[in-house]
């Protein structure tokens, strides 16, 4: 998941998904689509990013959840 600026100051969860395409011995994204947990926000679909243009901040490992 990943936490994005948007609408202002607001920070908004977003689920990671991408489709690749192969290039020679590797592989590279041909699309990622950020698609947002909170239906109030619209996905965000990015094509062609160049490297350097996009930063991942913040990555959620796991929920802690209280034992009562």
């Amino acid at each position: 998941m990943l936490s994005i600026p948007r609408r202002g100051e607001r920070y908004t969860v977003k689920r990671y998904e991408s489709e690749k395409v192969a290039a020679d011995d590797s592989w590279r994204h041909s699309k990622i689509t950020l698609k947002p947990v909170n239906p109030e926000f619209e996905a965000i679909e990015l094509t062609d990013a160049q490297e350097g243009e996009l930063q991942v901040i913040a990555e959620c490992i796991d929920v802690l959840r209280s034992s009562s």
